[in-house]
């Protein structure tokens, strides 16, 4: 039995590093030299940014790494990029009652909260993750990891990253990959918060 079930966490372990590297989204070459990321405020005010000038901002420096759905860690890393905080900024920020949304090229999208944005998450050790408190974190815009830009299988050329001084993980869906838009968006609150 210890055996049957042993061999069905690998076939799925298998299973899901299978799908991580065979998507079917892939950057052109010389694309990522062209890419814009659209910053919309949640009063409607649009900036479109190009890579050139998001690696021009002023960069935060932080550790940290994520775990999957079926429990394998990646990271923790060492990664370069800009504050959520900040790109929020540059469309009239972001206040507790709005979400941000992020969008990937791929069509996958995330959402994060105020506390998010604000760098409250629950995190793990990466040595069995398991959950522990955490000093200051920041989620930024990613643009390199470990002292070099990011592979295509990494999220090339941005990707979002929750990263402070511990090294510490969050869970997978956070480090959404291929980033094109971020997206502050005012919840009502005359309904409970719920849009």
């Amino acid at each position: 039995m210890k055996i049957k079930v042993l061999l069905i966490a690998g076939i799925l372990l298998i299973a899901a590093s299978v799908l991580v590297y065979t998507h079917p989204w892939q950057l052109k070459s010389g694309e990522d030299s062209a890419w814009n990321l659209t910053l919309v405020g949640a009063n409607g005010e649009q900036n479109i940014l190009t890579r050139d000038e998001i690696t021009a901002m002023p960069a935060y420096t932080g550790h940290g790494g994520f775990f999957t759905t079926v429990g394998v860690v990646n990271g923790p890393y060492t990664a370069k990029g800009i504050p959520l905080t900040d790109l929020c900024e540059l469309v009239s920020g972001v206040t507790p009652s709005d979400i941000v949304t992020i969008y990937a090229k791929d069509g996958y999208s995330t959402v994060l909260d105020y506390d998010h944005i604000m760098g409250n998450f629950i995190t793990y050790s990466p040595q069995n993750l398991k959950e522990v408190p955490h000093g200051e974190l920041k989620p930024i815009l990613m643009y390199e990891q470990d002292g070099k830009p990011l592979s295509q299988e990494n999220g090339k050329p941005l990707r979002i990253a929750v990263v402070g001084t511990d090294g510490l993980l969050v869970e997978g869906h956070y480090w959404t990959k291929w980033v094109n838009k971020i997206e502050v968006v005012a919840v009502n609150q005359s309904n409970g918060g719920k849009g």
